[in-house]
């Protein structure tokens, strides 16, 4: 007799679950954003502005594919990911907003 549990876990049935074939699939994809994450840097000539927006965008879809189908935010209710999504948000605000004042503090005259 089978495990019900481990069925829908393998075979995409009841409970919300991946096939196993998913997870690689998006392990896959994982792997090649990460290596356009770190070709994007090695880009010569590429403006700041464009890198920083680059990066943000692909963590973003990182954060998206690892919180929705590993942790299977993908399946759970919509309060559990306003839970992730809103914090996420918050954190890129903040990060931009703190490399906005460092540039800014950078760009000023320097004194004599």
């Amino acid at each position: 007799m089978a495990d019900h549990g481990t069925t829908a876990a393998t075979h995409g049935g009841e409970g919300g679950h991946t096939t196993v074939k998913t997870y690689i699939q998006v392990a896959i994809v994982l792997a090649i954003i990460t290596a356009l994450e770190v070709a994007t840097l090695y880009i010569p000539g590429i403006p700041n502005p464009v890198l920083v927006i680059s990066l943000l965008a692909m963590s973003a879809v990182k954060f998206y594919l690892v919180v929705g189908f590993f942790m299977h935010l993908k399946s759970d209710h919509q309060i559990m990911r306003a839970l992730f999504v809103g914090p996420l948000i918050i954190a890129i605000a903040i990060i931009l907003a703190v490399m906005a004042l460092f540039s800014a503090f950078l760009l000023l005259p320097r004194p004599h």
